[in-house]
């Protein structure tokens, strides 16, 4: 009898390097592809006109190009593209001399804007892919969350998809019992055995850090030698993974299906690049080969989505053993390129387990403690770190230095920043000045002395923006309270206080896929699981920032921080023709009978999204083409003019 046991000093969730044990037990078998040649790096596309204005009679009708050149907030007229790159840009009467005769003609109209493709800079491929070939038990509705989200709307999903024969299994994800809006948050094998008795039932929580299964799993497992405890409740890798790998593998086919509905999804939110903040190098020649498997799907000709990378290294002797020697960093292209080292020092705070110098306001329940709680002594859980401490972490930052890696550190709690900014300071020291662009992902509570020593050591943030929109009011009235809870996403500080250059991304499937989305939290800083009665509650407002900064953080600054400028983030001649046309622009977006005036920008529609040169997602319900073809009287050539019109 195997007996699961917290004994694993690495206490990661399924993102970690580590932890991809667990979902990569769980994966189907799939022979890695050959790597890509060489001749297929090269795009081929017509050459295309874009302009921003268009007269009709007497009648002007304007469009909108921001190109981000520079980081500025820049308008031009006209845009030409041609086999994947922007060729030219500026004046129409200038970009038209440097295009081809043959070129077609694109109008933007009504206010249509087409800006440079938006970039989510940090989610997960593979296993959110993995956990989508479940049942999903998400908080959110789309973008949104789903205010009548609680225990009982999840257990009508489960019991609705419970398979006909009781000896198979149900399978799901996304489950978050802190955001569930009334009272009963307690959530374990008593609750899944009201689903069924039968049925043995694993569920993922969204932190995947946690998952729940019911006394038929808890039997079931246990014949095959692995004891659960009798609550059902998994914690962290050493109680995961051995329930898990007993589960039925999904099929090629399923899971093929899950990753290209992935890049759709992001290409409809008008995304053209994603960076993957966890790849694992794999171990031996039987592994599953993600590098070789993303690579591969990043170079065929009908992918919507680029991609970039980092390689997470648990362990200095995972470094040594499975990277060093093996890979190098910033050698790919602009389909696909490995450009840092992932590390992930602690847990999440949603999720109890993010590194804290103070003990957590509630117990695992999400019961806050009171005075009067029984159980107020037991008051006592600051999280997880997850290396020995100092030796084991900061030699493996150190080594990745060394061996001329960037670094990106996950750190959530206040504690785990600290000992992050630590490290950094002992493999960097003063004076980097972003030479390397390392990063901390998440950056979630930071404190002014946090922010100063990360601009002295040149180290930027990436925040997981959600926290502050979708769990803002849970970690104040719950989680953390409401002075920690102020130190959440301090995007104003780390722009105007400290100069950094900031990105915000998704961390899906941990929060929806969304650039628009999230940059009307950063905007607005409004706490959307707050009761409606008590009108918009507003997280810092000190720390909300303007709009062109949100979109600089989703576009310039986060091509830069995941090594891309050089082919995205902006519209500039030289670059991948990557772009999203907009039905308005996010920079001059005015919600309707709102006091929030950015209230539903995430639901701009996208009206077209581009990559290399090629249209790679259309809205149909909404677009309108008129092509009118013109005879140019010198040339003789025949061109199309294209009039989009969004809502005929």
């Amino acid at each position: 009898m195997e007996r699961l046991i917290m004994a694993h000093s690495h206490h990661e969730g399924l993102s970690c390097s580590c932890c991809n044990k667990i979902w990569k037990a769980f994966l189907p078998h799939i022979t890695p592809p050959p790597p890509p040649s060489n001749c297929e790096i090269n795009e081929q596309s017509a050459p295309i006109i874009f302009k921003a204005t268009h007269n009709v009679g007497d009648i002007i009708t304007k469009g909108y190009i921001q190109t981000m050149a520079n980081g500025q907030n820049d308008l031009v007229e006209a845009m030409g593209i041609h086999n994947g790159k922007i060729i030219a840009i500026g004046e129409f009467d200038d970009v038209k001399k440097a295009m081809p005769a043959n070129s077609d003609i694109v109008y933007l109209t009504h206010g249509h804007t087409l800006l440079p493709g938006l970039i989510e800079p940090h989610l997960h491929i593979l296993p959110t892919s993995l956990f989508n070939c479940g049942i999903s038990v998400s908080p959110f509705n789309g973008q949104y969350l789903n205010p009548h989200y609680n225990r009982a709307s999840v257990l009508a999903i489960l019991k609705a998809n419970i398979p006909s024969n009781p000896s198979d299994w149900l399978f799901g994800g996304d489950v978050d019992p802190s955001l569930f809006v009334n009272g009963e948050k307690e959530f374990n094998a008593d609750v899944l055995n009201d689903v069924s008795k039968q049925n043995p039932i694993f569920l993922m929580n969204a932190s995947m850090h946690l998952a729940y299964i019911n006394k038929a799993a808890i039997d079931l497992v246990a014949k095959k030698g692995v004891i659960c405890n009798d609550n059902g409740v998994l914690h962290e890798i050493d109680e995961i993974m051995p329930v898990l790998s007993l589960l039925p593998k999904p099929s090629n086919e399923a899971f093929t299906k899950q990753v290209n509905l992935l890049f759709a999804n992001a290409s409809k939110r008008g995304v053209t690049y994603i960076y993957d903040a966890g790849i694992d190098a794999p171990a031996s020649n039987k592994d599953f080969d993600q590098v070789a498997f993303l690579k591969h799907l990043a170079h065929q000709p009908d992918c919507k989505i680029r991609i970039g990378g980092s390689l997470v290294a648990p362990h200095l002797k995972d470094f040594n053993s499975h990277i060093k020697g093996k890979y190098a960093p910033n050698q790919g292209d602009e389909k696909f390129n490995l450009a840092f080292i992932k590390v992930v020092a602690d847990g999440s705070n949603q999720g109890l387990t993010g590194y804290q110098y103070t003990p957590y306001d509630c117990d695992e329940n999400y019961t806050p403690y009171q005075a009067e709680n029984a159980d107020i002594e037991k008051q006592n859980n600051v999280g997880l770190f997850n290396y020995g401490y100092p030796v084991e972490f900061d030699a493996l930052i150190s080594t990745a230095h060394d061996n001329g890696w960037p670094v990106m550190i996950h750190a959530n709690g206040d504690h785990a920043m600290e000992r992050t900014l630590k490290a950094f300071d002992n493999a960097y020291g003063n004076g980097s000045s972003f030479t390397y662009r390392n990063r901390i992902e998440h950056a979630s509570l930071l404190s002014d002395t946090n922010l100063s020593d990360m601009a002295r050591l040149g180290v930027s943030p990436s925040f997981l923006i959600g926290h502050a929109g979708y769990w803002g009011w849970v970690f104040s009235q719950t989680i953390l309270g409401q002075t920690r809870t102020q130190q959440l996403d301090r995007c104003h500080s780390a722009l105007h206080q400290y100069n950094m250059r900031i990105t915000l991304h998704s961390d899906y499937s941990v929060t929806p896929l969304g650039p628009l989305r999230m940059m009307e939290q950063a905007i607005a800083r409004k706490m959307e699981g707050a009761p409606k009665e008590l009108g918009p509650q507003i997280l810092n407002s000190a720390e909300c920032i303007t709009r062109f900064e949100a979109l600089k953080a989703v576009t310039y600054d986060a091509a830069w921080q995941c090594y891309a400028e050089q082919w995205v983030g902006s519209l500039e001649v030289g670059k991948c023709a990557d772009f999203v046309i907009l039905e308005q622009s996010p920079l001059t977006y005015v919600a309707p009978h709102s006091a929030n005036s950015v209230a539903g920008m995430r639901d701009i529609p996208v009206i077209e999204t581009w990559k290399a040169g090629k249209r790679v997602y259309l809205n149909e319900e909404l677009y309108e083409e008129k092509t009118i073809v013109v005879k140019k009287p010198l040339s003789g050539v025949e061109i199309c003019e294209k009039i989009i019109n969004v809502g005929a």
